[in-house]
């Protein structure tokens, strides 16, 4: 997601719901989060978010957290589904846009 793909968003409180390992062999972080939004609420993992492939916003976001924590929420106001935690999403750098740009034109 570049920055001009970034859709209009605001910053609502959420908390933290689960950190921990999604597979205890492999090592890797995961967390889980909740939030509301006009009465309706969500509860996203940060695989579900639109910067869920950003390594340092997870490492930034399990950082220290625990179960119960507040947290912002950065959510879409057209679909407040599409969130992230923090300000505002990532930008995804320019090469994993364009493998993405590729991959969606099939095989070459």
């Amino acid at each position: 997601m570049s920055a001009k793909d970034i859709p209009l968003g605001h910053v609502v409180p959420g908390y933290v719901t689960f950190v921990g390992s999604d597979t205890p062999w492999a090592g890797r972080q995961f967390m889980s989060f909740s939030y509301s939004v006009n009465g309706q609420r969500f509860h996203k993992s940060l695989n579900e978010t639109v910067d869920a492939w950003s390594t340092a916003t997870l490492r930034k976001a399990t950082y220290g957290l625990q179960v119960g924590d507040p947290v912002s929420v950065w959510c879409s106001l057209t679909d407040p589904d599409v969130c992230c935690i923090g300000e505002k999403p990532a930008e995804k750098p320019a090469i994993l846009r364009l493998i993405e740009t590729l991959g969606s034109l099939g095989p070459l």
